[in-house]
């Protein structure tokens, strides 16, 4: 403010006179640049005053930053699943989407019902297949296998007990006693454990068929003089209703076939496995039931072109809707301690659920295979469990001689 007033002359040209006069404004301004720092000085708080007031005034909106994202995050774990689930890629799959179509009135079309019909064709084929084969592996391999497995059993009774009680010194003498000691049922645990694994494998085609029995079933009913109703998008047709036409259709002729072999499956194969005669040929026999398992699938990559199979992708079915605590441009702002409470509630419900669900699922699928093994199987009828503590000891005698 002074010494932008100084005259715009060089100080050489300044005079004597005009020289103390200068030194006294330069001297004015700085006296009063000291002022305004004495000024700021005392307006700044220090670093350790300055940070509890930051705190104290921050935190009520970090606390709402943060209940917001916990909500919307608790929110989405409720429900994580997608609003519509895909349709199996196997024929079956393919049999729901060509009865979608057909339903439809603006698909009703010689050419639609043409490729539903040729699908049925395929679906009749595949089950027939299917049956076939389970029959044919019933009667010209685990029949065999059961008759063998039970004469030497019988066998085994005949030449080693006397009067009931067993003798060690005929079971040194009996000439079967490896083919006796091949039997699964020797090992129990063992055999448990692969018997576990097959119920695994026929288990993921249950769950599965009874996923999709309970979305077609949970399907609202359409209007009056609807068959289905769907919703489309570019990429995307979901089945939201469906008549009771539609649903008895794909339930009898397409979940229930295949619920149907799936039990059977794990039956057929469990007492098959139980008949095995040796270790080997155990593992290979499991191997080869997976193959019944996988025929639909097998039938569907071969037999239809791209263009159906794209139209299996396309179509989904919806899932139920869950209540809605609030519409998400409504709790994208504003929580209520309602909703947020209610939400909370709802995923500890959903969680103790889950959890339920998986340890009851993990529960069958062990409980299972001891419940077949002890009361179900029927392969050695009456079994008595006395061939494990011999053949234990006749392994361990074998291996201590290896060692030597």
């Amino acid at each position: 403010r002074y010494l932008h007033r100084l005259p715009s002359r060089s100080p050489a040209a300044l005079g004597s006179e005009e020289q103390p006069q200068q030194a006294r404004w330069g001297e004015a301004a700085m006296a009063e640049q000291r002022v305004v720092a004495e000024d700021h000085s005392q307006m700044l708080l220090p670093i350790s005053e300055l940070r509890p007031l930051a705190e104290s005034e921050l935190q009520p909106m970090i606390s709402a930053t943060s209940r917001l994202d916990s909500f919307h995050l608790e929110r989405r774990e409720t429900h994580p699943l997608p609003d519509a689930q895909d349709l199996p890629e196997s024929i079956y799959g393919a049999a729901m989407m060509a009865t979608l179509r057909s339903s439809q009135t603006k698909h009703a079309a010689s050419a639609v019902h043409g490729v539903t019909s040729l699908v049925f064709i395929c679906l009749v084929f595949n089950i027939l297949m299917q049956f076939y084969v389970l029959y044919c592996t019933k009667l010209y391999v685990c029949t065999p296998a059961v008759n063998a497995v039970r004469a030497l059993y019988a066998k085994f009774h005949r030449e080693v007990f006397e009067d009931g009680v067993l003798s060690m010194e005929l079971f040194g003498e009996f000439e079967d006693v490896e083919a006796l000691c091949q039997i699964p049922l020797s090992q129990p645990l063992f055999f448990l454990s692969i018997l576990v694994v097959w119920t695994c494998t026929c288990w993921v085609d249950l769950s599965e068929s009874v996923q999709y029995l309970q979305l077609w079933f949970m399907l609202d009913r359409p209007e009056k003089g609807q068959k289905t109703k769907v919703e489309t998008t570019d990429d995307t047709v979901v089945a939201t209703s469906a008549s009771l036409q539609t649903k008895a259709t794909v339930i009898c002729c397409v979940l229930l076939p295949k619920l149907g072999i799936a039990c059977y499956l794990w039956l057929l194969g469990a007492r098959w496995l139980v008949a095995t005669t040796s270790f080997q040929d155990l593992m290979l026999n499991a191997v080869a039931l997976s193959f019944i398992t996988g025929l639909d699938e097998l039938i569907y990559s071969a037999v239809f072109p791209e263009d159906i199979k794209a139209l299996v992708q396309m179509y989904k079915i919806a899932r139920p809707c869950g209540e809605s605590v609030a519409s998400p441009s409504k709790t994208a702002t504003v929580v209520g301690d309602d909703a947020y409470t209610v939400i909370m509630r709802r995923h500890s419900r959903q969680t103790l659920k889950r959890i339920f669900c998986m340890l009851l699922t993990m529960l069958s699928l062990l409980v299972l295979p001891v419940i077949y093994m002890r009361f179900l199987q029927q392969v050695l009828p009456g079994y008595k469990w006395d061939i494990h503590g011999l053949c234990e000891s006749r392994i361990s005698d074998l291996m201590h001689a290896d060692e030597h």
